[in-house]
């Protein structure tokens, strides 16, 4: 694809790097949560391996609702002694250089969208997030602990994301991946496997959200959305992933 870095997709606003995702990781090596943490959102892109930028101001990571509800004062005490503040009442914490990174939660699918925690640290559970991670084989390791989405498990989460602000954003970062990774028979196998699982109707809502983000960047010459203008320049990228995507859906 021809892009390695945010200022390489046109993008001047200030981006995590995979340096800053290492560092958190590295930072939760040293609290309750250990090896069990998993790089998820945007933030995946700067895990795995993928010249899609991810032109994303913070790093989102993943762990257990049991232990953001059985450890959580120690999580905050623990990364309070790395120089990590948290903000109260939330799962944020904030570096005094301004690395910024947010704990979510991943439970039971069956529970729904909830809040994990109590006390000092309350974190998001997604459902979609959370039925994904149930499945060993969604994530892959990383070599300073803890784990990343595998890039087809981080495709299917973007493409069953809801939401009005970034949601362009979350389904282009898909198709750009499904784009470069065209020749790699496991990751299509899996995403396959993934999407093969959501109900009728759903995929009925991605297909129609990826096709909007598409159309959205290729016609709009004022095209924004939380740093998605940064792809601009991959337009052929984009449709080449929605055309793979819509022939899975259609398989």
């Amino acid at each position: 694809m021809g892009v390695s870095a945010a200022a390489d997709a046109g993008y001047d606003l200030p981006v995590t790097d995979r340096s800053t995702a290492r560092r958190v990781m590295v930072a939760l090596q040293g609290t309750p949560v250990r090896g069990r943490a998993v790089l998820v959102g945007s933030s995946s892109l700067l895990g795995f391996e993928t010249r899609v930028p991810a032109l994303t101001e913070d790093i989102d990571v993943c762990v257990s609702s049991a232990i953001v509800e059985s450890a959580g004062g120690e999580i905050v005490r623990a990364l309070a002694l790395q120089g990590y503040a948290h903000e109260p009442g939330t799962a944020t914490f904030v570096a005094a250089d301004g690395v910024v990174f947010d704990l979510l939660g991943h439970d039971d699918p069956t529970l729904g969208d909830h809040i994990a925690g109590h006390g000092e640290l309350r974190a998001m559970v997604f459902e979609d997030l959370s039925s994904v991670l149930q499945r060993a084989d969604s994530v892959e390791a990383l070599d300073c602990g803890g784990s990343v989405l595998t890039p087809a498990a981080f495709v299917t989460t973007k493409l069953l994301t809801e939401r009005m602000h970034k949601g362009s954003k979350d389904k282009l970062q898909a198709l750009l991946v499904i784009s470069e990774r065209a020749a790699d028979a496991a990751f299509s196998a899996q995403l396959e496997d993934l999407l093969g699982r959501v109900d009728a109707q759903r995929l009925e809502d991605v297909r129609a959200a990826a096709l909007e983000a598409y159309l959205a960047m290729s016609r709009d010459p004022h095209f924004s959305d939380a740093g998605a203008e940064g792809y601009l320049q991959h337009v052929l990228e984009a449709r080449a992933g929605l055309d793979r995507l819509l022939g899975v859906l259609d398989d």
